[in-house]
């Protein structure tokens, strides 16, 4: 048997944990639009191309001139990652076939605008790591100060528009939701993950440094990133989460539930310190993501 520390690392730089926050998100989502649970094979599908995909950036980066602890956990375990590798995608493929077939009819009769969202965001997703060498352009992720933004922008999307459209494909019917509503909650995620990202950003500080990789840190210091980039979001990350309380006229527990991982994130925010391991920020940052999910099921389950 592993030892537990091994157990741990598996766990976080083997992207597990971030495919459960993806399927913990979805499932808040659909809660928080009043609306049923999505089949199961959605949510596997979800997990697997959230695994398959931060995965796939790490491996890619296995050779750069990095020596953090994830990424020499990779090196370690190379092979072995690569074989899951491939059998993830066999399986998440087997889901997606499976989602198709068994909806296809309804597929065929979404709008185009569905359309547009169900392809833009896994579209978005490849350009931030793998820019085609003909289309002489960058990947979004050499583009420091736009790319935690496109994270926010393509998780919101990951599990906030997902969850209701393939909802409205497998009931055939449409989701008693309002576009406000929605749009609230998916703006509201994308600043979370958004700030989340940022964070991250400052933890690679150094790294970009030395690859001149023109982040908010890089460009601004870590002091003004806090005090012009994330306190800024949060303030408005905040509103919007206020906004989206009084439109589905939440409850004060409910509120109160919800806002949990906000009170958490200004914690970690007035107590950063320098030289905290990547475990860290996996475990306490991304550890918000999960925690808002929790949160929001918890809010509605119990009230």
């Amino acid at each position: 048997m592993l030892p537990v520390n091994k157990l741990i690392r598996s766990f976080f730089y083997g992207n597990i944990f971030l495919g459960i926050c993806a399927v913990a998100l979805c499932i808040e989502t659909n809660l928080l639009s009043n609306i049923s649970l999505n089949i199961f094979p959605f949510y596997l599908l979800i997990f697997f191309g959230t695994c398959i995909y931060y995965t796939m950036i790490y491996v890619r980066s296995v050779g750069a001139r990095n020596y953090n602890d994830r990424t020499l956990w990779y090196r370690r375990n190379l092979v072995v990652i690569k074989a899951t590798l491939r059998y993830s995608t066999m399986v998440a493929f087997i889901f997606l076939s499976f989602l198709i077939w068994k909806n296809v009819r309804t597929f065929l009769l979404l709008s185009l605008w569905q359309f547009i969202l169900i392809v833009a965001f896994p579209l978005m997703a490849a350009w931030y790591t793998f820019a085609p060498g003909f289309l002489r352009i960058k990947n979004i992720r050499q583009i420091g100060w736009i790319k935690p933004f496109i994270v926010g922008l393509t998780w919101a999307g990951w599990v906030t528009i997902y969850p209701v459209i393939i909802w409205s494909v497998q009931m055939k019917a449409i989701p008693a939701i309002t576009l406000l509503s929605l749009l609230l909650l998916w703006f509201e995620n994308f600043l979370f993950f958004s700030v989340n990202a940022i964070i991250f950003d400052i933890k690679d500080y150094r790294t970009d440094t030395y690859h001149q990789l023109k982040t908010y840190p890089v460009i601004l210091g870590i002091r003004n990133t806090f005090r012009f980039i994330i306190i800024p979001v949060v303030l408005l990350n905040l509103t919007v989460f206020f906004l989206l309380q009084w439109q589905k006229n939440f409850t004060l527990p409910q509120t109160l539930i919800q806002l949990i991982p906000y009170t958490l994130l200004i914690f970690i925010i007035l107590n950063y310190r320098q030289g905290r391991s990547v475990l860290y920020y996996l475990v306490a940052v991304d550890g918000l993501v999960f925690l808002k999910a929790v949160c929001g099921i918890a809010s509605i389950l119990l009230f």
